[in-house]
């Protein structure tokens, strides 16, 4: 269990503890080979050898994944944003592994209040207590990069003060080498792992969200644009306090409501459901296809059931734009998600789609993808068109999300070459999209192309 002791920011001391969990996995994957070849001589037939390396496999990630957890977990600062980050990255990691990084978002700990008072004197320039009417010490959210504290100000506007903790913004770098040498390792001990050049774009996507994540003064920016460009009904984004606030402390209006987990435990009817529901998928859609802009950290706890039923949108340090190419091409390549993989026609249209959304390279031929790659992700694009067949979906018979990695022989990761830049983020979006909704139950309206804005 994670204590709340500073996050190490030296390179010595960060470099030491990347290097004993390197060490760590390499003699981890050297015995499981030994083993692995050991048992190869001595399993009979009657004991299947295939079924035995696969669970012999399984173990194997697992045991990786929760050294890569260890090391993430003992780095704390951004290298807990990573392992929530990577959590989410179905085309990128095995299953196994991803659920073990899935645990740092819960894992990380509160800094005390003598911290917390160096950086608002740092930031901006006095102590809570003269800054604020009051101030609470404690703190009532903990995440990966900030925690935030209720405040009420001079002019008795109850406020949320986010206060970043120190030394996050020195181990970027750092964090995102040692993930390069952890991915390198995780390649030789799973054939689960696409090429480098997509860890290379991954990695560079991740450290442009992160960089921008740790400086307050953009989310500001952020939460100001989407209040003056959202248009929905039934969307309250909070305001900013903007001379309470800096690049590494935001204070901005206290929403008061209940988180989805919490409204959810109300039982709520099945209209409230599909109310919510419907917001979160209308917020989401209209913010990739009218704004071109999304916030892109859908989990509940960054969304609150208003008292009025109006729906809360907390956290924009995470925030992705996206170009019109990948939007007309992500749009383009829906209905043929649905026709491939749902109805089984039409798998040409499907391919050209993923060559110009630049998934598979041109050099691929359609022969090749369709005997090698389409079996092995049809499970997934099942999963993924299956809210889109028609205008309207029932959540409460959507099924889990398979996983691109965890499928019959793996073939196809290998066969990814690349992707839009934008395209991580937005897979993490629409998937916390899709739980969000399954985890609600929400029966609505699926017509996405009703966002779509005409040129």
């Amino acid at each position: 269990m994670l204590t709340s002791k500073k996050v190490p920011t030296s390179k010595l001391s960060r470099s030491a503890i990347t290097g004993a969990a390197v060490a760590k996995i390499g003699l981890k994957h050297a015995g499981y080979k030994v083993r692995k070849a050991f048992s190869a001589k001595s399993t009979d037939a009657k004991n299947s050898p295939a079924k035995s390396n696969e669970q012999s496999q399984q173990q194997h990630e697992e045991q990786i994944g929760e050294l890569v957890f260890t090391v993430l977990s003992q780095l704390r600062g951004t290298a807990i944003k990573l392992s929530q980050l990577l959590s989410m990255e179905t085309d990128i990691l095995p299953e196994t592994i991803r659920n073990k990084l899935k645990s740092a978002c819960h894992e990380v700990p509160p800094i005390n209040r003598a911290l917390v008072r160096k950086q608002m004197v740092q930031e901006l320039g006095n102590t809570p207590k003269q800054l604020f009417k009051e101030f609470d010490s404690q703190a009532f959210s903990a995440a990966s990069i900030g925690q935030v504290h209720r405040a009420l100000s001079f002019n008795d506007e109850v406020l949320a003060v986010k206060v970043q903790y120190p030394g996050i913004g020195a181990t970027i770098d750092s964090d995102l080498k040692m993930l390069e040498k952890l991915f390198w390792l995780l390649a030789k001990t799973t054939k689960k792992m696409p090429k480098q050049q997509v860890f290379t774009l991954i990695l560079a996507e991740i450290k442009n969200r992160l960089s921008e994540e740790i400086n307050y003064e953009i989310e500001a920016n952020n939460l100001t644009w989407f209040q003056h460009h959202m248009k929905l009904n039934g969307i309250v984004i909070p305001k900013v306090k903007h001379a309470l606030s800096s690049a590494r402390v935001l204070s901005m209006e206290m929403l008061t409501g209940q988180h989805i987990d919490k409204w959810l435990e109300n039982q709520p009817s099945q209209q409230q459901r599909n109310e919510l529901g419907q917001k979160l998928f209308d917020f989401f859609w209209y913010s990739a296809l009218t704004l071109k802009k999304i916030h892109a950290d859908p989990h509940p706890g960054n969304f609150l059931v208003l008292t009025d039923e109006q729906l809360g949108v907390l956290d924009f340090g995470c925030v992705r734009n996206l170009s019109d190419d990948f939007v007309d091409g992500f749009t383009a390549m829906m209905p043929k998600i649905v026709d491939s993989y749902i109805f089984n026609k039409n798998k040409s249209a499907l391919f050209a789609s993923y060559q110009a959304l630049k998934f598979i390279d041109h050099s691929v031929d359609f022969n090749t993808f369709e005997s090698k790659i389409f079996p092995d992700i049809q499970r997934y694009g099942q999963w993924l068109g299956q809210a889109y067949v028609s205008k309207t979906f029932d959540f409460t018979t959507k099924t889990p999300c398979p996983g691109k990695p965890d499928n019959v022989s793996g073939t196809a990761v290998k066969f990814l070459s690349g992707m839009y830049s934008e395209q991580p983020c937005f897979d993490r979006a629409h998937l916390g999209l899709m739980n969000l909704l399954t985890q609600i139950g929400a029966n609505i309206n699926t017509d996405y192309s009703r966002f779509i804005t005409v040129k």
